[in-house]
């Protein structure tokens, strides 16, 4: 095995996937730089979707990976993609191997109840190496650096009914022996392996079927609120039935959402949204209560019922809203990685010149006496108008001030991610790059946290724009003031609004009941504070 830098698909794993690394088979290997995706077709790879039937499934079995330490795991709850052709004789699968979701799809031949899917076909091509991965047949002999790989012959798969069957493998993490399908290089690195490899795979046949809306349907724009955030969704009605589409807005945008009309309530069953990468995603609701946990932080504690979401429904205005959570969740039976959003109102959307709500901000971490060179600064920026009403996040923006009421600007050498200075910040911009691994933004999308590379000020602050219904309106300039004691308040053009007296913060910005009882680093009235 050569001592070239390997590379692992990182940038394709599923949006869901948790780094959780095993301490049972821990073996340090290196980690991946930035990918960019791949060109469609590009070196005999199947990118696009093969004609035929398209059927979901959910896996079990054991896999392998290595996103930095060797990790042996189980596929549960990963789903699959398998396109059957028309006329029987084919079958393709999308992601074949369960934790390289490289997008790409594999062919097999179908005879009688057996599935047949040759080895060495390509599923990833790297262009910055001029080298790809392929389908190959592993055998791990105890340790991660003795191995054989082939990519010649064959793989086979039982229909079992509706489900699929991988034949032949088997796998023991515990003394690292395996016998597996995976993917290994192509050359000029012929017969290494990426450590991605899958074992004793079966398939479940999952029957879901996404909304369909009418043809007829006349969606018009609402908002969906939630939590001093929100974004705009489509809204339409067909008799009792209900359609939302772009509830969620990272994974499913596109996913339609059906409920039904009884009196003065809605209700949104459990049902499919769509898949995305290595998961099926399920609109689905939880009761939900915000309260303190044996942990000693305030946060929110969900409670599944049987998936349903219902909302208290207003017929004069069409507007209405839940107690509820509702969630878009990889999971039909239980609450799991999901997009998260508490009690949200929906209501009609009509863009209209609007003032913007003051902000404020929420926390003030100081990283200077820590010799980190930034300060850490959560802000709220509601999205809302003076009076109540929603504003278009994609029109709203804001700008930050020190000791001075000139505007900061944000400049390329320290913003690394900007193409050029920058003194106003859309409120939906981020400057994380894409595919550069385990990167921390330095500017955090929905006006969540900015960092800021400045000391030595007695004040900061922040100021909401929007640029609706064809007009500009700004709030009041909210400041942040430090004095002797570390104690910061927040000040307006009309009003000045002092901070709690003992407010404790954890360093993720959830406010505690009261002073911590666990050792360890906090928010105290807006500076850093050790609990020993």
């Amino acid at each position: 095995m050569s001592r070239r830098i390997l590379f692992y698909i990182l940038f394709t794993l599923s949006p869901f996937h948790l780094f959780t690394f095993s301490t049972a088979s821990a073996q340090q290997v290196q980690r991946s730089p930035e990918l960019a995706p791949m060109e469609a077709g590009a070196h005999g790879i199947i990118t696009e979707q093969p004609e035929g039937e398209l059927r979901h499934y959910i896996r079990s079995g054991g896999a392998t990976y290595a996103p930095i330490f060797f990790i042996a795991e189980q596929q549960d709850g990963i789903s699959a993609e398998v396109v059957f052709s028309p006329d029987g004789t084919k079958a393709y699968f999308k992601n074949i191997i369960s934790h390289a979701a490289t997008g790409s799809w594999v062919e097999g031949t179908i005879s009688d109840n057996t599935i047949t899917v040759p080895l060495g076909q390509t599923v990833y091509w790297f262009d910055s190496g001029n080298y790809g991965m392929q389908l190959a047949r592993i055998k791990v002999n105890g340790t991660i650096t003795d191995y054989t790989v082939s990519t010649q012959g064959k793989i086979t798969f039982t229909i079992d009914g509706n489900d699929l069957i991988l034949n032949g493998t088997s796998g023991d993490p515990d003394s690292n022996i395996f016998d597996g399908i995976g993917l290994a290089y192509t050359s000029p690195y012929a017969g290494e392996w990426s450590y991605y490899l899958d074992y004793g795979t079966v398939l479940k046949f999952k029957d879901v079927n996404a909304v369909t809306p009418p043809d007829n349907l006349q969606a018009v724009t609402y908002s969906m609120e939630y939590e001093n955030s929100g974004h705009l969704v489509g809204v339409g009605f067909d008799g009792d039935d209900v359609y939302v589409q772009g509830v969620s807005q990272s994974y499913i945008p596109w996913a339609w959402m059906k409920g039904k009309i009884e009196g003065d309530r809605i209700t949104f069953p459990l049902q499919y949204g769509g898949s995305l990468s290595t998961y099926l995603l399920y609109f689905c609701g939880a009761d939900e209560e915000y309260t303190l946990t044996d942990t000693g932080y305030n946060d929110w504690v969900y409670t599944w019922t049987d998936g349903s979401t219902t909302f208290n429904y207003d017929a004069d205005t069409k507007s209405f809203q839940t107690n509820q959570a509702l969630l878009v969740n990889n999971s039909d039976v239980a609450i799991d990685r999901a997009e998260k959003f508490h009690a949200p109102l929906f209501r009609p959307f009509t863009e209209q010149p609007a003032t913007p709500a003051d902000p404020s901000i929420s926390g003030f971490i100081d990283m200077y006496f820590e010799m980190a060179g930034f300060n850490f600064v959560m802000l709220n920026v509601p999205l809302q108008d003076t009076e109540g009403r929603f504003l278009d996040p994609a029109k709203v923006s804001y700008q930050l001030f020190f000791d001075d009421d000139e505007p900061f600007t944000l400049y390329t050498d320290e913003y690394k991610y900007l193409t050029e200075p920058i003194d106003e910040v859309p409120y939906l911009f981020s400057d994380e790059a894409t595919y550069e691994a385990f990167n921390r933004s330095n500017i955090y999308e929905k006006a969540y946290a900015i960092y800021i590379y400045e000391t030595g000020f007695d004040r900061f602050g922040v100021q909401t724009i929007y640029r609706g219904g064809g007009e500009e309106h700004r709030s009041n300039i909210s400041y942040y003031y430090f004095n002797g004691d570390g104690i910061g308040s927040v000040h307006s053009s009309e009003s000045i609004v002092h901070s709690e007296a003992d407010a404790w913060y954890d360093l993720n910005g959830r406010k505690l009941a009261g002073k911590p009882t666990q050792k360890g680093i906090y928010i105290h009235n807006g500076r850093k504070e050790a609990v020993k």
